[in-house]
């Protein structure tokens, strides 16, 4: 993406007319960036709050003389923290719910009078429910909005490649199911 105040925000490559000279699309893939400045256009960076914890409104573009960039960012107001926990324990009902149903079949026969359930599958199922249970629980703790985004975003243990991985304790933790065979 490109910007000049004279032309706005350029998001694809199209010809445009410059002090009265026509330039085709490609000058945006085949000049180079201090080219493109010498005509007025410079590339666009774009600041945007995370879109899970606040509500944007309005543009403002400023020019950042060290990148010699247009820099797009937009004004933040933080989310309701009740209405982020609703939704976070949503999520987890829904996991708990969907990885339970992949066993129910087991539940229905039983009380049909079928086949009893193996006890690694009750027992599974009642991790499940447990881990439903305590997710729920530390969510409704939840203090803040610092304290939503570190539930959603904490820092792994380490890998091989030295990297860390960011763990979101919503989806992450569940029991694997009796079957379950690591790859």
């Amino acid at each position: 993406m490109w910007y000049s105040p004279s032309h706005g925000l350029i998001k694809t490559p199209r010809s445009i007319t410059k002090d009265g000279l026509q330039h085709p699309a490609q000058i945006f893939r085949k000049w180079s960036k201090e080219e493109l400045a010498n005509i007025g256009f410079h590339p666009v960076r774009l600041s945007v709050p995370d879109h899970r914890y606040y509500n944007t409104s309005g543009e403002e573009y400023n020019f950042d003389n060290a990148t010699s960039e247009w820099v797009i960012s937009y004004g933040a107001s933080e989310k309701n923290v009740a209405d982020l926990k609703v939704q976070m324990k949503v999520k987890v009902k829904s996991i708990a719910s969907s990885t339970l149903s992949a066993s129910d079949w087991m539940t229905h026969r039983e009380s049909d009078g079928g086949a009893a359930m193996p006890e690694d599958w009750k027992t599974y199922r009642a991790d499940v429910r447990a881990m439903s249970n305590t997710k729920e629980a530390e969510i409704d703790a939840l203090a803040d909005l610092d304290a939503v985004k570190l539930y959603n975003n904490t820092p792994g243990t380490p890998n091989e490649q030295g990297g860390i991985p960011i763990i979101d304790n919503v989806t992450a933790g569940w029991p694997n199911d009796p079957d379950y065979v690591a790859s």
